[in-house]
């Protein structure tokens, strides 16, 4: 059975070897230039950004990954800077989502990796190009280009074993409302963060807490509490937003705190880029969307939750190092 708390599966016992057989019968032909001693000095100039273990993630992919986005800014803009962690945050759940692959034995073997790079020389000779070429075009070395693979054989080896119809099923009634259409009616307390000159972070935090503490204590109604301490101008109706669904205009971090009331409840303090959050959920209305009918839904949900299992576990057994420049 799906879950999605624990997210206690039973693992499948075989490793992905892909045609093991065959590598072991045909290791003379093997792509042998990605020896360790080359990757290495392939790999050397290099600014490395981070290391998982040892694995190292460069600079170039990065960059590259960052003009395949946003096309080529200035690096040292905000939005250079932001789609940097970006990018280099998914390039380190990778290799801790690898990391624990490989501990239960479902990540790709250095077999696997070979065939892989063969069939790549294979595919790039029928179009005339280099394995050379290929790492110059792509702006990746022969390191990278392992990792990459690996990724490719591993991850939808592991997933493929949960997107099951039966665990579409389960996950769906587990969070019914948040696939259903499921309407809910809500009011906030915003406390701002940006727009707020006169207040630290820290103590906008403090606001907001103090109001949080006055709700509980039953010292003020929270319409009243809107419309004396929001800053958002839902405010003035006493905080009153309106329907929302949970794939709506709202933060992610809004949804999921609203989807978790129940009417009449008051969550705890929810922190957006926007600010501190008190929520209200004053009415429901639910939706008659089937698992069926949501299953793209779904499956992004199912696939976002085992990449956070497994990154959160492997980032237990891994050391990561963050160079200074990329801090």
């Amino acid at each position: 059975m799906w879950s999605s708390n624990s997210m206690k599966f039973r693992f499948p016992s075989r490793r992905f070897t892909l045609l093991a057989g065959l590598l072991a019968t045909t290791s003379s032909v093997l792509w042998t230039s990605l020896s360790i001693a080359e990757t290495q000095q392939v790999s050397s100039g290099w600014a490395i950004a981070a290391t998982v273990n040892e694995d190292r993630i460069f600079e170039p992919p990065l960059t590259a990954e960052i003009e395949s986005i946003a096309g080529k800014i200035d690096p040292k803009s905000p939005q250079f800077i932001q789609l940097r962690k970006q990018v280099l945050n998914s390039a380190i759940q990778r290799r801790l989502a690898l990391a624990y692959l490989k501990k239960i034995g479902q990540a790709a073997s250095d077999d696997d990796i070979d065939l892989g790079i063969i069939h790549l020389e294979k595919r790039l000779r029928l179009k005339d190009q280099t394995l050379d070429d290929y790492l110059h075009e792509q702006s990746i070395n022969r390191q990278e280009l392992r990792h990459r693979i690996a990724w490719q054989i591993s991850w939808p080896k592991y997933t493929n074993q949960f997107l099951t119809d039966k665990n579409y099923e389960n996950y769906y009634q587990q969070n019914a409302s948040r696939f259903d259409g499921t309407e809910l009616k809500v009011s906030q307390i915003l406390i701002h963060t940006k727009q707020q000159t006169d207040r630290t972070l820290e103590e906008s935090r403090q606001f907001a807490n103090q109001i949080k503490k006055q709700l509980q204590d039953a010292a003020i109604e929270f319409p009243e509490a809107a419309r004396k301490y929001s800053d958002s101008p839902t405010g003035k109706n006493g905080g009153l937003v309106g329907w929302i669904k949970f794939n709506g205009a709202m933060p992610r971090a809004f949804n999921d705190a609203a989807f978790k009331l129940k009417a009449g409840e008051v969550s705890a303090i929810v922190e957006t880029t926007f600010g501190f959050h008190i929520i209200r959920l004053d009415e429901v209305k639910p939706g008659e969307i089937t698992w069926q009918m949501a299953r793209p839904q779904l499956r992004d949900a199912m696939i976002e939750t085992l990449l956070t299992f497994l990154t959160q576990s492997g980032r237990k057994i891994s050391t990561i190092e963050i160079t200074e420049e990329s801090k």
